[in-house]
Parts: structure tokens; C-alpha cells; sequence
């Protein structure tokens, strides 16, 4: 008997946990959220790691470095954690969200496209990036809009993510006029790069504006400025929103590793 329960001890401490954490749900809905997230290969990972926590034999540094690791996995899917490390970097340009004055062009740079089955451009992940500068400039907040960059992953530097841009542009009723191309940069530097050399060739254009995504535009901005310009920064595709307490954003998931790699990759880009 003594043998069964030190063999069942770790199954039970995690079917508290559970328990817990189904009993912190608060309604039925949620719980079955909280249950669909347990089963997900990250929630398995996770559970399976706090078992192993308490598996009979593991002693001293062995269980202290298991307990290290548990931590460390719940920190890299956790929502509340990406929700914290995006706020950082995004919080600075709250203020910056609706431009105080038009702008003679608004820069966007690449990204926020996919591809449909058939090829044709569309939203992507970071689709807000793509529609904040069309509401501004239909809103009369913007002059020309101007779209750059092009893949160097995927389908290779044959894609062209100004061009999918500009025609998802058009397609919400932008006129081709209004819009200029800059397809050859591959990276921020090469895009503020062109777009340096862009505005030395439109002294007429007096205020200029950045967009990217909130959480990437700090980078951008410094980068700008090494190359001489003083730019406005549009931020979009805000991501630092606030989360209730719930246990369902306890259970590592996508959203959480998402957002935390994000971060973390911004935060080296600066180091960099």
C-alpha cells in the first residue's frame, strides 16, 4: 500500500492542480477552456513537467532544476508574461496612435501580408499593420502612402510584400496614385535606407510618419535616425492589451510563446 501510494503521490498532486485550476474558473465555460488547453501539446508538456516535479527519487539539485525548468516553460507560453514584455515596448507610443496633424506620406514597412491557397495577397497575423494606414488615409490624415520590402524567408526574395501591400491597398479603395512601391530593401535598415533616399527626392513632403507594428517601432524609430530622418511615429497592431485574471491564461499556450518570443526578439534586436 505504502508502495502504491508513493508511486500514485505525483498523479494526485497533479489532479489537485487541476482541480485548482478548474475551480478557479469561475464558470463552466471557461473550465472547458481551461480543459482544451491541458490537452493542447504545450498544457501536456506542462502538466507532465509539474508531475515530474514530484516523481519518488528525485532528489536536491535534480528536483530544483526540474522546478527551474517548470518555471521557466509556464514564463515562455504565458500570456500575462507576453502581455508584460510587449507593454514595455509598445506603451511608449500609446500617445502616437492617431497622428495630431496629416501627414504628407506615412511610411509602412514590410510585413502583416500572407498568401492565400491561389497566391493572392491577404491579411496576415499582423493584418492591422496593413489597414491602420488605409483608415488614416481615408480618414484625410495621410497624403501618400508608401510601402516597402520584400521576403527573405518563405517563398523567397521573389516575393514582394510592397507589392501584395499596395494591391491590398487598392483593393480597400486606395488609388494606385496615392501609393508608392520600395521592393528591393530586405531588413529595417535597407527599407529606411530607400526611404532616406526616397525623401531627399520629395522636399515637398514636410512631415513623414513610420508605421509598424507597436512593439517594433522603437527599433525603428532609432534606426530612422541613424539615417538622418525625423520621422513620426504611427504605431499599429497593439498587442499590450489588458488580460482579466483567469486561469486559463495560466496554462502555457500559443498566444503566450508568441508573444513572448516577440518581445524577447525585439529586446535583442536592440542589444544588437
Amino acid at each position: 500500500m505504502k508502495k502504491f501510494w508513493f508511486r500514485s503521490f505525483p498523479f494526485l498532486v497533479t489532479l489537485l492542480f487541476v482541480i485548482l485550476l478548474l475551480a478557479l474558473s469561475g464558470s463552466a465555460l471557461i473550465g472547458k477552456k481551461v480543459i482544451g488547453h491541458l490537452i493542447m501539446p504545450a498544457g501536456l508538456l506542462w502538466l507532465t513537467g509539474f508531475m515530474a516535479i514530484f516523481r519518488t527519487g528525485v532528489k536536491g539539485a535534480a528536483r530544483g532544476g526540474l522546478v527551474a525548468v517548470w518555471l521557466l516553460y509556464s514564463f515562455a507560453g504565458s500570456p500575462y508574461a507576453g502581455v508584460a514584455l510587449l507593454r514595455i515596448l509598445e506603451e511608449p507610443f500609446y500617445v502616437f496612435e492617431q497622428p495630431g496633424e496629416k501627414l504628407d506620406a506615412l511610411v509602412l514597412l514590410g510585413g502583416g501580408t500572407g498568401l492565400s491557397p491561389g497566391g493572392r495577397p491577404a491579411l496576415g497575423t499582423h493584418g492591422d499593420r496593413l489597414t491602420r494606414p488605409v483608415i488614416l488615409f481615408q480618414e484625410g490624415l495621410v497624403g501618400t502612402l508608401i510601402t516597402t520590402g520584400r521576403s527573405i524567408t518563405e517563398a523567397g526574395e521573389d516575393r514582394l510584400l510592397s507589392r501584395e501591400t499596395s494591391l491590398i491597398w487598392q483593393g480597400l479603395g486606395v488609388p494606385p496614385e496615392a501609393i508608392i512601391e520600395v521592393p528591393e530593401p530586405r531588413t529595417t535598415s535597407e527599407e529606411l535606407e530607400a526611404v532616406a533616399k526616397l525623401i531627399a527626392n520629395h522636399p515637398e513632403w514636410k512631415r513623414v510618419g513610420l508605421s509598424s507594428s507597436a512593439s517594433h517601432l522603437s527599433r525603428a524609430m532609432k534606426e530612422a535616425r541613424s539615417q538622418g530622418l525625423d520621422l513620426i511615429p504611427v504605431p499599429s497592431d497593439f498587442r499590450s492589451g489588458s488580460l482579466i485574471f483567469s486561469p486559463l491564461y495560466l496554462v502555457p499556450q500559443g498566444r503566450g510563446f508568441r508573444d513572448v518570443q516577440t518581445a524577447l526578439w525585439e529586446f535583442l534586436g536592440r542589444m544588437m
